[in-house]
């Protein structure tokens, strides 16, 4: 992985490998956008934008579970509440993956160009320099100064706007500068990438998840997840 820095803010490229993609097993590589009337609300994918697809992906496998099985977990208070309502035999119990999500899925490996920039929002001068770039739009949502906390909290409309800044940036020729935003899962702090549509991507290899599949039991023991 390289790096070079635009404007104040790093840029670098992704790794070596590749990186990961979890996804539908029909359709895996399939670009999330948002709506319209969605671009001012707070919640939603982090990097999503209406005009431009984004495919969430990491560095590595463990990182891909890491992010999609969050919703599986159950907390600790809330189990010991149900846990009595759900021993019944056409129940599944809570904090269980259920066998038709690993068939629904997959794991597909891809290469993005290797002269694909990401915005690495994980550096502190990257933070410094949007806080500047973006000062119109940060005094809307009251924010002085950009931190981590900001990048990883839930106010998704401070992300789409890094995300619509960086898809806004152009070389002296007026090609896309930057095809994606390199960040960390707030789920123990995975590498994670978010790569814009129009971002050229290699197929490499994919691969069916099974209950042994590396990253997968790693995760669900974290999560308190029971596999099928």
């Amino acid at each position: 992985m390289t790096e070079e820095t635009y404007k104040g803010v790093r840029l670098v490229t992704a790794p070596e490998h590749g990186v990961w993609r979890l996804g539908k097993a029909k359709k895996p590589l399939t670009y999330n956008t948002i709506a319209a009337s969605d671009t001012d609300r707070p919640s939603g994918n982090r990097w999503s934008l209406v005009s431009y697809g984004t495919l969430y992906c990491s560095s590595e496998i463990e990182g891909c579970f890491a992010e999609a099985l969050e919703p599986f977990r159950v907390h600790p208070e809330l189990r010991a509440v149900i846990q009595d309502d759900w021993r019944e035999p056409y129940f599944m119990p809570p904090g269980t993956l259920p066998l038709d999500w690993r068939a629904r899925h997959t794991l597909v490996r891809l290469q993005p160009d290797k002269k694909a920039r990401f915005l690495d929002v994980n550096h502190d001068g990257t933070l410094t320099a949007l806080s500047q770039h973006l000062r119109p739009a940060l005094k809307d949502l009251r924010i002085r100064a950009l931190t981590h906390d900001h990048i990883q909290g839930p106010d998704r409309r401070l992300t789409r706007r890094i995300a619509a800044w960086a898809i806004s940036q152009r070389t002296p020729h007026q090609a896309q500068l930057i095809q994606g935003i390199a960040y960390r899962s707030r789920f123990a702090s995975r590498q994670c990438w978010a790569i814009f549509s129009d971002c050229d991507l290699e197929y490499v290899e994919t691969q069916p998840i099974w209950p042994e599949s590396e990253g997968l039991s790693t995760v669900a023991q974290h999560y308190g997840l029971t596999i099928r």
